[in-house]
């Protein structure tokens, strides 16, 4: 299961949640650092974290290790090593309606379970194997309910390794690499910076570049895009590539506040569409006559301006950001964030409360079903992820720094996402939520300490 698609909106909430595991408690550059000529202890972040989706969707148990050395002079060696455990039900694109509706799971080979049957070969024009199934899994999902899979299970197992120097006077470079690998997907990536320094070690400016590719082979084999979701076509396992750009600014306005901005750019190529996600055909009177797979252009270009600021304010630091971003699928997207850091009486107690607000429209082949009277169009998608909607992170972390550099922190955070269009006007779907607001929450326990 590849993170960017089966698991609902989980690419929403947990990414962002995985991403910032690890991260060193927020401060602001007071001024220029000077760089250390000493070999350093071996610092190491161990994290657990949990996640889970209302309705029954997506739960999720990570573990992440972060090794960071220097070795003086700024030539740092960096590593991660990353473990999930994803469990629950996750939305199939296919609308609520006032019947029950059944459903196959991904590796199934049919929508009549005959007993008895024997394994179906699936095969490509050449004549080409791409899977052999030997069993029907049907599930039901009861009248007026969300259709999830509730059969859903997957692990996944990644890695980073990051090197990074001087290259010069004011002049840095880093690169790094990434390897993941789930049940039905497997992704490669590399990047490469580099930062130069100027105006006195105030001012940086920065390039950076990056590749991706990912290899993607669907439980049951790759749907064919856009078919009728009754005769589960498939075809060969598929591909993609990412490449990206980010140029960014960083400058020292005072001693107590630092700001940022970058601009970023990524194209991706090849295989985009959900193998798991289908799309309700629904007629005049509201009535589902059959589904269809979901199928997305097979290129997508995104663009986003952050800016971001740190602010330094006695003992307490403030930081504040907004991102705008944009794509080629109609999407458009802002977002603001904050966290303020603070201590009450004993500076080695801190809490750290986290607002972030999320709002972003939808793609332009998106809806919540197709008209069956009307010819199916060249690309659509049901996915909520793509659906216009609003989206709420409060949270609270509490730290505790310890002697050695050591230091225990506590994460608790509430999201919630509200879609715009939820209800529709046609009889046979009167009364139904089509699409419901998601509610989670994340709770995360992080271990730093050195050697």
């Amino acid at each position: 299961m590849q993170l960017s698609g089966r698991p609902g909106a989980l690419r929403l909430g947990l990414m962002a949640a995985t991403c910032t595991l690890l991260s060193s408690p927020l401060r602001a550059q007071t001024e220029a650092e000077t760089p250390s000529d000493a070999e350093q202890p071996l610092k190491i972040d161990a994290g657990l974290l949990y996640y889970k989706e209302s309705l029954g969707r997506i739960q999720s148990y990570d573990a992440i290790v972060d090794l960071k050395k220097d070795f003086g002079d700024e030539q740092i060696l960096s590593a991660r090593v990353a473990y999930d455990s994803l469990s629950g039900g996750s939305p199939n694109g296919a609308v609520p309606t006032h019947a029950a509706q059944t459903f196959a799971t991904p590796s199934g080979t049919s929508m009549q379970a005959a007993a008895g049957s024997g394994p179906v070969t699936y095969t490509t024009v050449s004549g080409r194997v791409v899977a052999q199934l030997s069993k029907v899994t049907l599930y039901t999902v009861a009248a007026g309910q969300l259709p999830l899979d509730p059969n859903f299970r997957d692990q996944r197992v990644a890695a980073d390794l990051g090197w990074s120097q001087p290259l010069g006077l004011n002049n840095h470079v880093a690169l790094g690499g990434h390897l993941s690998h789930e049940e039905d997907f497997l992704s490669a990536s590399g990047n490469l910076s580099f930062s130069h320094d100027f105006n006195r070690k105030n001012t940086t400016l920065g390039l950076g570049l990056s590749g991706e590719y990912d290899r993607v082979n669907p439980v049951g084999g790759v749907p064919v895009a856009g078919s009728d979701y009754t005769l589960l076509q498939k075809i060969a396992n598929q591909d993609k590539q990412v490449f990206g750009a980010q140029l960014g600014l960083t400058q020292v306005i005072a001693r107590n506040w630092i700001t940022q901005l970058n601009l970023s750019y990524d194209k991706s190529q090849g295989y985009l569409t959900d193998p798991y996600k289908i799309v309700s055909l629904v007629d005049a009177g509201g009535v589902v006559t059959g589904y269809r797979y979901e199928r997305r252009p097979e290129d997508r270009s995104r663009k986003s301006l952050y800016w971001g600021n740190k602010l330094a304010l006695g003992d307490t630091v403030l930081d504040l950001s907004y991102r705008h971003g944009m794509d080629s699928w109609g999407i458009r997207s802002d977002t603001i964030e904050g966290r303020y850091r603070f201590s009450l009486g004993n500076p080695d107690i801190y809490f750290e409360p986290h607002l972030r607000y999320y709002r972003q429209s939808k793609a332009d082949f998106y809806d919540l079903y197709v008209d069956a009277a009307s010819a199916v169009p060249g690309y659509l998608s049901a996915d909520p992820r793509l659906a216009a909607f609003t989206g709420v992170t409060v949270g609270l972390k509490l730290g505790f720094v310890l002697a050695d550099e050591h230091e225990l922190t506590f994460r608790l955070e509430g999201y919630q996402q509200d879609p715009s269009q939820r209800h529709s006007s046609l009889a046979g779907l009167s009364g139904l939520d089509l699409n419901p607001g998601l509610r989670s929450i994340l709770f995360q326990v992080n271990w730093r300490i050195g050697y």
